[in-house]
């Protein structure tokens, strides 16, 4: 965990100077465009992330293992904060690119549903006793992520909308994509390193509460 924490912590801020450094101003935004690299990455390691809680809700549902769940869970929850950080810098960006907040577009219309989505999923895990919240949050994780590539192709799916399309970010000066590449890393190495920490914290809560019922089982009796 240290050596994972301290490659992030490294990654994170040769990112900072590639960005601010190294990387060419583009022409037309200017500074502005510099948040791309958060803008992007962000919403890149949203699919990670959900890709986890996907994978172990499935996980979950054939094997039945509690620490499945509670990755699934930790993995949500990091997709959801990553899917937020998406949906705040994308409206800053399109301030300056497009002269408009918000607008209704397959991007952004499908980035909100997807983020809408997993508030549902803690929704559920909330209102649910312990056994069905398992076993229905794995099966709303795994229904959740067919939005994801409906997210990623809504460009080429839907027409007209304002973003480039899925291979853009490869056509971009040589500065400008070695510095994304080096960002994206250092978010998903990010998303990584918290979703360990994320998970150790929910085993210790479990653990706890394991331990409380027992305890108020003998008091009772």
């Amino acid at each position: 965990m240290k050596i994972v924490a301290i490659l992030t912590a490294l990654l994170l801020f040769i990112s900072l100077y590639l960005i601010f450094g190294y990387a060419q101003i583009e022409k037309s935004m200017l500074e502005v465009q510099k948040i791309f690299y958060f803008h992007v990455s962000a919403a890149l390691t949203v699919f990670v992330a959900f890709g986890v809680n996907f994978v172990f809700s499935i996980k979950y549902l054939i094997q039945r293992k509690t620490n499945d769940d509670l990755l699934a869970a930790a993995a949500a929850e990091l997709g959801l904060v990553f899917c937020t950080i998406a949906l705040l810098s994308g409206p800053i960006w399109a301030r300056y690119a497009w002269n408009t907040w918000w607008n209704w577009e397959p991007r952004l219309t499908s980035t909100l549903i997807l983020w809408l989505i997993y508030i549902g999923y803690f929704i559920l895990r909330a209102a649910l006793t312990e056994d069905k919240r398992k076993i229905y949050s794995a099966v709303l994780g795994t229904i959740a992520y067919l939005e994801v590539p409906i997210v990623y192709y809504s460009v080429s799916i839907w027409q007209g909308g304002m973003h480039p399309g899925t291979g853009t970010k490869w056509n971009l000066e040589a500065t400008m994509r070695h510095t994304w590449m080096v960002a994206l890393v250092a978010f998903i190495m990010l998303f990584s390193l918290l979703l360990a920490l994320r998970y150790h914290s929910k085993k210790t809560e479990a653990r706890y509460e394991i331990i409380q019922q027992q305890h108020l089982g003998e008091v009772s009796s």
